[in-house]
């Protein structure tokens, strides 16, 4: 088994860190102080065009293997957490499940759109259904023309809430034989547009951490939502919603490996720089030995993530 990165591998990790130190690194502070999204750093990573990599050719996208993927949301992650999570749900969450659920319409529709950098988003958890996904209680019911659903709830912890145009949202159908008997009864996966009535972008959380990064609730008023826009049907979104969850663990776990990376370098920076009875403290025995901890650890993960990935 050979991890040894390609040449492709290696361009990609070299591009994207270029990209995370020259345009990422000046803002990423001020950015994280005032949760203030990377709208613009998101328009010139657009020129790489790397959101479009879970995306198949014939919408617009530019596919590469998994630990490809890997490796642009640890490099971004090493810098930029936040930017690191924004392209995890763009490209994971919400791209990669239209790209692998959605029928023609559905695909031909909105993968072009998030292939050219419209903001992509994912919505399952609510106050009472984090972990257990399956308590939700967002409510869609199908009109009486059947031409829509109306959707009612509030949805919450929504990464790229304010941002995204195109959503792929989770809500039970009242109508359908297994709501209200089976605990995931019900559950419908929908692409929802931000543009839609009834849809709005309500409380931002002031987060401890990876600031910059937009997390809010969404406000669902009667909210209608083509039927067109329905993904496999009414009732059978859970399945829908755990697979993604699922394909997104490997990009969550890069993230964490870039946040590691980066706060390696910068204890190693700053243990060069600091000094203490005469010398550096890298040169003390006992900060060698933590720093060679790290270092083992990170490289350990590295290999679990690029194996997870293979």
């Amino acid at each position: 088994m050979d991890y040894a990165e390609s040449d492709e591998q290696q361009m990609i990790r070299e591009l994207v860190r270029d990209f995370a130190e020259t345009v990422l690194a000046p803002t990423v502070e001020h950015r994280d102080s005032n949760q203030q999204p990377p709208s613009e750093e998101w328009q010139q990573f657009l020129e790489f065009g790397l959101q479009g990599v879970t995306i198949p050719e014939d919408y617009g996208g530019s596919p590469i293997d998994d630990i490809s993927e890997s490796i642009i949301v640890e490099e971004l992650s090493r810098v930029d957490p936040s930017f690191g999570v924004m392209f995890c749900v763009h490209v994971g969450l919400c791209a990669k499940t239209i790209s692998l659920h959605g029928d023609e319409y559905q695909k031909s529709k909105y993968l072009p759109r998030l292939a050219a950098g419209e903001v992509g988003a994912y919505s399952l958890s609510e106050a009472g259904a984090g972990t257990d996904a399956a308590a939700m209680i967002c409510k869609a019911k199908l009109s009486e023309d059947g031409s829509h659903f109306i959707l009612n709830g509030e949805k919450m912890w929504v990464t790229n809430g304010a941002q995204a145009k195109i959503l792929v949202l989770f809500a039970k159908d009242v109508d359908h034989p297994d709501y209200g008997v089976k605990k995931h009864g019900g559950t419908t996966a929908f692409i929802v547009e931000s543009t839609f009535d009834g849809f709005t972008v309500g409380k931002k959380e002031d987060k401890l951490g990876i600031r910059s990064s937009d997390t809010c609730t969404l406000v669902l008023n009667d909210c209608k939502v083509p039927v067109e826009n329905v993904i496999k049907g009414a009732g059978n979104g859970f399945p829908i919603a755990m697979n993604a969850l699922d394909n997104s663990r490997i990009g969550i776990a890069a993230q964490a490996l870039g946040i590691a990376q980066g706060a390696y370098e910068s204890a190693l920076n700053y243990a060069h720089e600091r000094e203490a009875f005469g010398k550096p403290i890298a040169h003390h025995q006992m900060i060698m030995s933590y720093l060679a901890d790290m270092a083992t650890r990170i490289e350990a993960a590295r290999q679990l993530v690029y194996r997870a990935s293979w």
